[in-house]
């Protein structure tokens, strides 16, 4: 065993180089740390290194360690080390020092900070990865630069607009004294614009293509690295020339990752802000009818800990979209009808205690007398779901909700309630295979007009669009009806050009205008509804990368 573990040893001999600084180069002289990716040679980061040295005023020293197996989760802090001591025996004498980290040695680069490195370092650069949720409030970073490319496939740009949100909306912005978290994201680049040569098998297999060459995308990360090393350790002057040009870099950040924000927003996403409770309200704003808490068991105490007071109330796109296409009052007596609806986040399955769509005002039992001054006041309740996958945090895998499981009152049980007579629940609902369908053709409608034009013409051309087809109704199993688990499904066509989304549907008649005990479920309408965030999401990462991904058989343009 020892015998093999040594051929091992030396079949991975170390390949760990480092760059002296170049001549002319005046100021304070930096150690840079270059931690590679996993499966990501040494050598490969060799051209990025000599594009910050390039454009640094400063002396920089590079150090690009080779862990063993090329995987930097090994032998960490002892190989940081042990490049430091290198450089030293090579003259280097550091005011101050840098770690980088790209991709898994990001994810590596963290973990040292906040353990055996803490206070080791004077600055953090992550490129190709974002800072993991569970440091986002750490108190052990030091100043922290986040680079990447809005074309990066493995770090998705969604998973930067999250990181944008937390580390530069909430501290006050792109110019706010206390933001020491920069996100900046470079228009053009992917995941391996940070290295050259050949792309690893996941690299190969997840990127998209980039959109400037390897030479100007060096240049490009050169040149803002340098400017944030300028900002922190500079002169007076340089601080400001250098912060200033960080400070533009990161509002034009904002620009690039607004219509993500905004998409998010609409869904309701979990990981700005936590989803509100409405059994025990937190968030003021909300103000949420108290939804009929029948239960046939002991009702679920309170969350523990309690949702912050700036919680997410539900979906605003289900509350102020979806449910007036659903309740159809356009073309209708009923088209003034004005419906007031409040979305709330639950798990569709909660029987401790129901949650259940519900019409407050006309009471249950009655109906507006007049539909051109009827005011209905109404809930929904929706579940948003996750992939267990984003857990890891790695931004590979899609972060935005996957489907909506969402209750609404039905059509018939609106339009009844608006005061319009002889409401024929078959037409409405029981046999309407078009009303999930087309709340969710309105999503991907809205996240094609709010992409950015740019995002836009590239999914056109290179993407695969959605088609919408008709609603199909869920039935009944063992276990009750099927509608929960019956996915939103997205079928790609034969020649992958298309991704067919179709949604499932279960309608209940209504009884009484409602007023029945709680036992009798009546009057709902159930989908599955894509999210808007997720239909933006396909727009600027995975809806490309069938088409335009870096995968030997894919071409690759340079638009």
């Amino acid at each position: 065993m020892l015998r093999l573990l040594v051929l091992l040893l030396l079949a991975h001999a170390d390949g760990s180089l480092f760059l002296p600084p170049l001549e002319g180069k005046q100021g304070p002289e930096i150690a840079l740390i270059s931690v590679q990716g996993a499966s990501s040679p040494v050598e490969g980061y060799k051209p990025a290194a000599e594009a910050i040295q390039k454009a640094s005023p400063f002396k920089v020293w590079v150090g690009i360690p080779q862990y063993l197996f090329d995987l930097p989760e090994l032998q960490f802090a002892a190989k940081v080390d042990d490049i430091l001591q290198q450089m030293e025996k090579a003259g280097m004498k550091a005011d101050h020092k840098v770690i980088m980290g790209h991709s898994l040695g990001a994810v590596g680069c963290q973990g040292y900070i906040a353990g055996k490195g803490q206070g080791k370092m004077d600055a953090l650069v992550l490129t190709g990865a974002a800072v993991l949720r569970k440091y986002r409030n750490s108190t052990k970073f030091p100043p922290t630069l986040t680079l990447d490319g809005d074309l990066d496939g493995l770090l998705r740009i969604t998973r930067q607009a999250e990181a944008y949100f937390h580390q530069v909306i909430k501290v006050g912005g792109a110019d706010a004294p206390g933001m020491d978290r920069p996100v900046v994201l470079l228009e053009g680049v992917d995941h391996w614009s940070f290295s050259s040569g050949d792309r690893p098998s996941n690299v190969k297999k997840n990127d998209i293509q980039a959109e400037v060459t390897v030479e100007e995308g060096h240049a490009m990360i050169g040149e803002v690295i340098a400017d944030y090393m300028s900002s922190l350790f500079g002169s007076d002057a340089e601080k400001a020339a250098a912060g200033a040009k960080i400070v533009e870099a990161v509002k034009k950040t904002g620009e690039l990752v607004e219509p993500i924000l905004a998409a998010m927003h609409l869904e309701g996403y979990h990981n700005l802000n936590p989803p509100c409770n409405s059994d025990y309200p937190t968030n003021p704003t909300c103000q949420y009818a108290k939804y009929p808490d029948k239960s046939l068991l002991p009702p679920a105490g309170p969350p523990k800990p309690m949702p912050p007071a700036d919680c997410t109330c539900g979906s605003d796109w289900v509350a102020n979209t979806a449910a007036n296409m659903v309740a159809g009052f356009e073309k209708t007596p009923a088209s003034q009808t004005k419906l007031v609806t409040k979305d709330a986040f639950h798990d569709v399955s909660d029987v401790r205690p129901f949650h259940l769509p519900h019409i407050f005002e006309p009471q249950p039992g009655t109906a507006c007398s007049d539909p051109a001054t009827c005011v209905i006041n109404a809930t929904t309740v929706s579940m948003p779901i996750y992939d267990w996958k984003d857990d890891f945090d790695v931004g590979l895998w899609p972060i935005t909700a996957s489907e909506f499981r969402t209750k609404f009152k039905s059509r018939e049980a609106l339009q009844q309630a608006a005061g319009l007579q002889d409401v024929n629940y078959t037409a409405t609902d029981e046999l309407n295979t078009e009303i999930c369908k087309s709340i969710n053709q309105a999503a991907y409608d809205w996240a094609l007009k709010t992409a950015s034009s740019k995002a836009r013409d590239r999914f056109l051309k290179h993407g695969q669009p959605y088609v919408f087809v008709e609603d199909k109704k869920s039935g009944f199993g063992i276990t009750g009806p099927t509608w929960i688990h019956d996915a939103l499904s997205f079928t790609p066509s034969q020649d992958k050009k298309t991704v067919a989304v179709q949604s499932h549907y279960f309608p209940l008649k209504n009884k009484n205008l409602g007023d029945v005990s709680f036992v009798q479920t009546v009057g709902y309408h159930y989908c599955k509804l894509l999210s808007p965030a997720r239909a933006m999401e396909w727009i600027y990462v995975d809806g490309l990368k069938e088409f335009y991904g870096t995968r030997d058989d894919q071409i690759q343009i340079v638009v």
